[in-house]
């Protein structure tokens, strides 16, 4: 099933669920996707799903055109859940909702799997005990970044040791198997805009497990929170209202989760970087900063 996500400038978010293999994109209530703009035409765009299973969208003789990342678009082109359609005054993305979920982390034996069990159910003295447990086994670097979580997470040390600590952690993570980080990390959760009497947790590893591996649940805020391996992926979430929590492995850099989202894009790689950054961090050239006239979408300066 194909989702197509829309928001016109200033306005809500809308999502539309597509189980045909065409959706029509307009302004004639015709259109699968009706949008009521001057500057959006009749029939102006389709998402198909080709015989391959992937997803493209397609220009239909527009009198505006239709943008993808900025860039007019003259035939099909295929796009991914990180693309970003421009139509008239609206931005659109298209992806199928079928992803699987991400592989689990299997306990090897009964008494790991109680103390995976017992830091899910958030156990603080279950992670010191696992962290002796691992130690015995020879596993020394997944026992450090135990520990190291830990001295971070119970009680913020200052600057400098900070900064060293988390330096630790990202070096321990390049050898760690993602699965295994996912069990028991402490990311500080972000992106989280509800305001209120309550104390958020704020740490993946105080939250509620769900049935997907990268999802867990809030019970102060009542929202759920999405595990992220990159700051790409965070910010996926992230423009749809989401609480994140990112990945110790993944690369930062200022404001990397802030919006607008979709309007600061590296030309060659299509990475949405956000408002801080005047080049990719992943390939180095300059970003495309998307801007409107006349609520028509241009191409990138």
């Amino acid at each position: 099933m194909i989702v197509v996500e829309v928001q016109e400038r200033g306005g809500e978010l809308r999502r539309t669920q597509i189980v045909g293999a065409e959706t029509t994109i307009g302004r004639h209530s015709s259109n699968d996707i009706v949008l009521q703009r001057v500057n959006v035409s009749k029939r102006h765009a389709r998402i198909v799903r080709r015989d391959d299973g992937s997803i493209a969208v397609v220009d239909l003789k527009s009198t505006n055109g239709t943008f993808v990342n900025g860039r007019k678009i003259t035939g099909p082109v295929p796009i991914s859940r990180d693309d970003t359609i421009y139509i008239g005054d609206f931005w659109l993305r298209a992806y199928d909702d079928l992803e699987p979920p991400p592989l689990p982390y299997f306990a090897r034996d009964p008494v790991e799997h109680r103390l995976l069990t017992e830091i899910a159910e958030r156990d603080e003295a279950a992670r010191v005990v696992y962290a002796d447990w691992l130690e015995d086994r020879g596993e020394l670097e997944r026992a450090e970044f135990l520990r190291t979580q830990q001295e971070i997470a119970m009680g913020p040390p200052d600057g400098a040791r900070l900064e060293h600590l988390a330096g630790r952690l990202r070096v321990l993570a390049a050898s760690i198997d993602i699965p295994w980080r996912m069990r028991v990390a402490r990311s500080p959760v972000e992106r989280c805009g509800v305001t209120f009497e309550l104390q958020c947790p704020k740490d993946w590893g105080k939250l509620e497990p769900t049935d997907r591996e990268d999802v867990r649940y809030c019970g102060s805020c009542k929202k759920t929170v999405h595990y992220a391996l990159t700051v790409e992926d965070a910010r996926h979430h992230a423009r749809r209202g989401n609480c994140v929590a990112l990945d110790i492995g993944g690369a930062r850099w200022a404001q990397d989760l802030e919006p607008p989202y979709g309007r600061f894009v590296c030309r060659r790689c299509n990475l949405d970087v956000g408002p801080s950054l005047d080049a990719c961090p992943r390939c180095g050239i300059p970003i495309a900063r998307m801007t409107a006239t006349v609520g028509i979408v241009a191409s990138p300066r």
